[in-house]
C-alpha cells in the first residue's frame, strides 16, 4: 500500500463519525481547499493531521499535504454517494444517525466529566489499602484453565464431578461424554490482569487445587494452580494506575447517576414484547 493510500484510509477512518454531520466553516477558519460546493477549512485539517499521532514540525508539514488530499478524496466520494442517494438507503440513514448519537454523546460526557478532580492522596491511598491482592500481596499466578460452556443449572453437577475425578484429563473425558463444549490453556499472569471471580478463588488456593469458577451467563471456568510467586508492588508503583481506576470509577458512579436524572425527566414507552423484565432491569 502505498503512503497517499494511508494516508487517505487513516483520514477517512480517522473522521468517519464526523462525516456524518460536517459543520459549516466558520469565517474565522481560513479555506484549505474547496471540493464543488464544500470547504475544507484548516481546522478540520489540523485535527485529521492531529489524529496521525505525534509528529515532528518536517513531518507534520509532510502530513499536512498529504492529509489535505486524502481529505479531498473524503469530500468527493462523500458527494458521489450523496449524488448516488446512498444516505437514503435505510441502513446507511440508520449508521449515520447512530453514529451522530455518539459523537453528541462523547462531546456531553466530555463537558460531564470536565470539572472532575483528580483523586485525592487520601482516596489512593485507601484504595491501595483495600486490595492487598492487587499491591501489597501482589502475586504472579501460573494457571491452567479449562473455559466451558454450560448452563448455570449445571454448575453443581460439574464441581460434583471434578470432585470424583483423580486427575483433570479423566474429567475432561467425562466432559466429553456429557457433550459439554470446552477449550483448554495454560497462562502466567499477574494479579491485575485476572478476572476479578478468578482473582477471588487463586488468592485462597494451594498449588495444585482445582476450582470452577462460575464467570456469568453460560461461562464456566475450572482453574487449577500450578504455582504463584510473591511480586509486591508499593504505593508509589502503584500511584499512577490507581489515579486512573479511581477516576474512572468517580466517572462511572457520575454518569450512572446523570443517565438516572435523565431517565427520570423523559418519559420512556417500550414496545410491546421490549420491556425489561424484573429480574434484568432496564437494559
Amino acid at each position: 500500500m502505498n503512503i497517499y493510500r494511508r494516508y487517505f484510509l487513516a483520514a477517512v477512518a480517522a473522521l468517519s463519525l464526523a462525516a456524518c454531520e460536517q459543520p459549516a466553516t466558520t469565517a474565522r477558519d481560513s479555506i484549505a481547499a474547496t471540493v464543488g460546493g464544500d470547504a475544507i477549512g484548516e481546522v478540520e485539517l489540523g485535527r485529521a493531521v492531529a489524529r496521525l499521532g505525534e509528529l515532528n514540525a518536517a513531518e507534520s508539514a509532510q502530513a499536512r499535504g498529504r492529509v489535505l488530499e486524502a481529505l479531498i478524496d473524503q469530500h468527493l466520494v462523500s458527494q458521489a454517494a450523496k449524488k448516488a442517494r446512498l444516505e437514503q438507503t435505510p441502513e446507511v440513514a440508520l449508521a449515520m444517525q447512530q453514529a451522530q448519537r455518539q459523537v453528541l454523546v462523547e462531546a456531553y460526557m466530555e463537558r460531564l466529566f470536565k470539572d472532575m478532580a483528580q483523586p485525592a492522596d487520601t482516596e489512593i491511598q485507601d484504595y491501595y489499602a483495600k486490595h492487598p491482592e492487587l499491591f501489597a500481596q501482589r502475586k504472579v499466578y501460573r494457571i491452567q484453565e479449562l473455559e466451558l460452556q454450560l448452563a448455570p443449572a449445571r454448575v453443581a453437577e460439574v464441581e460434583a464431578q471434578l470432585k470424583q475425578s483423580r486427575t483433570l484429563a479423566e474429567f475432561a473425558d467425562w466432559l466429553r461424554a456429557q457433550g459439554i463444549a470446552g477449550k483448554t490453556g495454560a497462562a502466567v499472569k499477574p494479579a491485575e490482569q485476572i478476572a476479578a471471580p478468578m482473582l477471588a478463588q487463586l488468592i485462597n488456593m494451594k498449588d495444585g487445587q482445582v476450582v470452577v469458577v462460575p464467570m456469568g451467563g453460560n461461562r464456566v471456568s475450572v482453574l487449577q494452580l500450578q504455582g504463584s510467586q510473591a511480586q509486591p508492588v508499593t504505593l508509589e508503583q502503584a500511584r499512577a494506575a490507581i489515579e486512573r481506576v479511581v477516576l474512572s470509577e468517580k466517572r462511572k458512579t457520575l454518569l450512572e447517576a446523570e443517565i438516572g436524572k435523565l431517565r427520570a425527566s423523559e418519559k420512556v414507552v417500550y414496545a410491546s414484547g421490549f420491556a425489561p423484565s424484573s429480574q434484568t432491569g432496564k437494559p
